[in-house]
């Protein structure tokens, strides 16, 4: 396997980082709609980037913003994946927690609900998509929360009812 030489510091990084180090940061927060957090990361890797890769000097700023909005929006992407649900915000409906204390059947229903779930050996994202759509969202609904697509949740769903099923039939449900 060829091995790739990385090109030799020019000495000039430090000029370069201290002249561009607050301009990428401002212009991807105005270009990604993300968190502080996430931009800072995306600017932090577009400077290392930079140092491994030793881009023309002529467009460094160019080259690191490209660099940074890509990072920035990969970032986003991943954190939206993993995002939880909101409770009690705008976009909700108006759902509030229930609280299970109140009403003993329902905490014996839920119970029982945790119990099939562990039964049936789902993974964490099964879990959390059929949770989803159990709770009343649509795929496009649990595909805009997830991230995924809806052809991924309706394959999730499958999944993840076949083992509920399996589970049951074991357990004489």
């Amino acid at each position: 396997m060829p091995t790739r030489s990385v090109p030799a510091a020019l000495g000039d990084e430090p000029a370069l980082f201290t002249e561009h180090h607050p301009r990428p940061r401002d212009h991807v927060r105005l270009l990604v709609r993300t968190s502080g957090a996430n931009v800072d990361d995306a600017c932090s890797f577009a400077f290392l980037q930079f140092l491994r890769y030793q881009p023309d000097r002529e467009h460094v700023y160019g080259w690191l913003l490209r660099t940074a909005t890509r990072e920035a929006i990969k970032l986003d992407q991943r954190a939206r994946r993993t995002a939880p649900l909101p409770v009690g915000g705008d976009d909700d409906r108006g759902a509030q927690p229930v609280d299970e204390r109140a009403c003993p059947e329902l905490q014996f229903e839920l119970l029982a609900a945790r119990q099939a779930v562990a039964a049936a050996g789902m993974t964490d994202r099964e879990r959390r998509i059929v949770g989803l759509h159990a709770a009343g969202l649509t795929y496009t609904e649990v595909a805009k929360v997830t991230g995924d697509s809806e052809r991924t949740v309706e394959r999730q769903l499958l999944r993840g009812r076949r083992k509920l099923r399996a589970a049951r039939i074991r357990h004489g449900g």
